[in-house]
């Protein structure tokens, strides 16, 4: 299956036609998708991911024998408190994002832009969140991200550009976030527990956000000369791109609130995923495990498979044992991935259905 190469290059080249992203489908975008779950390649990164984790795992000494006796102490109703926690984190995000849209269509009022959004409700944007999740879950660079901006550009009127735009501004607002409390928990942990992977992950957190802040200041300081200089196919798309990431950060308390919030359920949700397991953890662990988690899922893996397990547990294991640890980042993982290739899918297929539905009603016109 090609699907990271064709999706790319076809979204790519809806770049070169300054209108067809409003109006245009990608056509079977949707089997495709699902035909990368079933494809030969994903079977072979899958069973490569199972390796890397497990010959992590046997560095990690990992017992699986008291990791089964862990896993039979399980409290069910902490168990699905930790899910619940984390589909609820997604209506934040779906709120938050709808904030940001808004903020950055600003300048398409008179087009109707800010009309189409505000009548799109919060709730379809978190279950566009979930939906790009799941094609992350299973395609390699990302996709999912490059799918809802793609969704949200023919929604909006204003282009896979400007859409772009807008998860820039929330890939950075929430690395700002995630950077502040992976700082302010390394720090708060006993110097005794610190080392090298530690820095290494306040290092990486920091080029991350660092790279994003000089992005968007870059930008924001670019003026009508480097515009004039772009190739006239380019320049549309860059101005609605700058629009985008730039306008987004409007009711900036707001945002940050909903990002916060976000935030705090996926705190909630490792914590009860620990604490069905019977495992005693420091809140400052569990608040860096969740943001190395966040971190760790940036590698373009799809959903972060082979990379996350073993990350997340090598930071357990600051405080546990190593058996427990991976016995959370097992059990973590059957919600953040699993439940996300399952639930996710199914969300995925519903909001395609209507996705497809909206867009041919909007080419003709019976959109208001």
């Amino acid at each position: 299956m090609k699907l990271p190469i064709e999706f790319g290059s076809l979204l790519l080249g809806k770049l070169s036609k300054k209108n067809d992203i409003e109006n245009d489908f990608i056509a079977g975008s949707q089997n495709q998708i699902l035909g990368t779950v079933l494809s030969l390649r994903t079977g072979f990164t899958f069973l490569g991911a199972f390796f890397l984790i497990y010959f992590s795992f046997k560095i990690f000494r990992v017992d699986w024998t008291s990791t089964l006796d862990t896993f039979r102490t399980l409290d069910i109703v902490k168990y699905f408190i930790a899910f619940a926690a984390y589909y609820l984190s997604f209506l934040f995000r779906g709120l938050r994002w709808k904030t940001i849209s808004l903020n950055a269509s600003v300048l398409g009022i008179s087009s109707g832009c800010d009309s189409l959004l505000s009548h799109t409700s919060s709730f379809k944007y978190s279950v566009l969140v979930l939906s790009g999740w799941f094609v992350n879950s299973v395609t390699w660079l990302r996709l999912g991200d490059v799918y809802r901006a793609y969704c949200l550009g023919v929604i909006s009127k204003l282009g896979f550009s400007w859409g772009i735009g807008t998860l820039v501004a929330e890939r950075f607002l929430d690395m700002i976030v995630v950077f502040t409390m992976i700082l302010v928990s390394v720090m708060m942990l006993s110097s005794d527990v610190k080392n090298q992977a530690l820095d290494f992950l306040v290092i990486f957190a920091f080029i991350i956000t660092a790279t994003l802040a000089a992005f968007v200041l870059l930008l924001a300081l670019a003026g009508k000369s480097l515009v004039s200089r772009l190739p006239n196919s380019v320049r549309s798309h860059y101005s609605q791109f700058k629009i985008g990431v730039l306008n987004s950060f409007k009711n900036i308390f707001m945002i940050t609130s909903l990002g916060l919030a976000a935030w705090f359920m996926e705190i909630t949700r490792l914590l009860f995923v620990a604490d069905s397991l019977n495992v005693d953890i420091s809140i400052y662990l569990i608040i860096l495990a969740t943001m190395s988690n966040a971190v760790l899922s940036t590698f373009p893996t799809p959903g972060g498979i082979g990379i996350v397990e073993p990350g997340l547990t090598g930071i357990l294991i600051i405080s546990v044992s190593s058996s427990d640890a991976a016995s959370i980042t097992l059990l973590d993982r059957s919600i953040t991935y699993l439940s996300v290739l399952i639930l996710g899918g199914i969300t995925f297929l519903l909001y395609q259905a209507w996705f497809q539905k909206r867009s041919k009603m909007m080419s003709i016109g019976n959109v208001s």
